[in-house]
């Protein structure tokens, strides 16, 4: 087996979606391919046939799947594999929002497991890359009951009993599993979120698919998990380093300064998200520029140098 680099640089999986676009490509100098609406880069994914893989260096064209089962805790570190076995806990995305997605929720791990739908359910966090005067959806207005809502669903006015917020670049929103939530068109974020595709959706503005047929609601999956009477998380910037920390991820942001950044028990997933940085430790040496991403040891340190517009972020697990 081959030495496990302290710094592996990732290319992405790119997944069309009818509400996709190509701001991937003209905004963060993605290479997409070509005549697809693009919404979603995994940057870093172990999710079957939507996986990312090493880009260069020995270990090029493995994706997080088969590296996690090489590797395990030498990447991941132990405390990750004893937490979660067999299943590499993290996705990252960048997404594109060229139009509304859909009102959803995602429901918690309880849930998915006891249903059969995998072991993992989905809490997510976003940073908002870049706003054309977007909003997103986060939460029920207040007072909103199950018969509140029903009752929406029934007139197709699911709309007017969600909270909606305007957002601008740099503004941060830790979304729980059961709670009602939605990007709108013009928004690009970042995502941080547990490994899994779940999503119950709501409602999806009577939208067909890619081959013209309407898209499936899930409103009974959806009303067993929304978090009732839950106050919304209202989007806002974070002032400090650790953006959030979560039962299952922690985010964290940079800007442009030189910082190193030692080992913590944790893979790292490093995205940048303006400007350029090179990422260097003992063995090895990656240069990310706009919108790339780096998966690093768990056990190593490593220093990030940057750009005088970088800022990025670092995503993890609590060990």
């Amino acid at each position: 087996m081959k030495n496990l680099p302290t710094i592996l640089k990732m290319s992405p999986y790119y997944r069309p979606v009818v509400w996709g676009g190509r701001r991937l490509e003209t905004a963060l100098n993605k290479e997409l391919p070509e005549g697809e609406n693009i919404g979603e880069s995994f940057e870093v994914s172990a999710l079957p046939d939507m996986e990312s893989v090493v880009e260069s260096g020995p270990l090029a064209g493995q994706n997080v799947r088969e590296l996690y089962a090489a590797y395990g805790g030498e990447l991941a570190g132990k405390g990750v594999v004893s937490r979660y076995g067999e299943e590499f806990p993290l996705l990252i995305k960048l997404l594109d929002a060229n139009d509304d997605l859909s009102i959803q929720v995602h429901p918690d791990d309880t849930y998915a497991r006891q249903h059969k739908l995998g072991t993992f359910g989905k809490m997510e966090a976003w940073y908002v890359v870049r706003s054309d005067d977007g909003r997103l959806a986060s939460g029920l207005r207040s007072g909103v009951d199950r018969i509140d809502l029903i009752d929406a669903i029934d007139r197709g006015k699911v709309e007017d009993v969600v909270e909606f917020y305007s957002v601008k670049e740099g503004d941060i929103v830790f979304l729980k599993p059961g709670s009602v939530h939605a990007l709108c068109r013009g928004v690009m974020v970042y995502e941080v979120q547990q490994s899994s595709s779940l999503t119950f959706r709501l409602y999806d503005y009577n939208r067909p698919d890619t081959d013209g047929n309407p898209r499936q609601l899930h409103l009974n999956q959806a009303l067993d998990v929304i978090n009732f009477g839950e106050p919304a998380i209202i989007p806002a910037p974070v002032d400090t380093p650790t953006a959030v920390e979560s039962e299952h991820f922690i985010l964290e942001q940079f800007s442009s300064e030189d910082t190193e950044h030692d080992a913590c028990g944790s893979f790292r997933c490093v995205t940048v998200i303006s400007g350029s940085a090179e990422l260097n430790a003992e063995d090895s040496s990656v240069a990310l520029d706009l919108a790339e991403t780096a998966l690093i040891h768990a056990n190593r340190t490593f220093s990030v140098t940057t750009s005088s517009d970088a800022r990025y972020l670092i995503s993890s697990v609590p060990v």
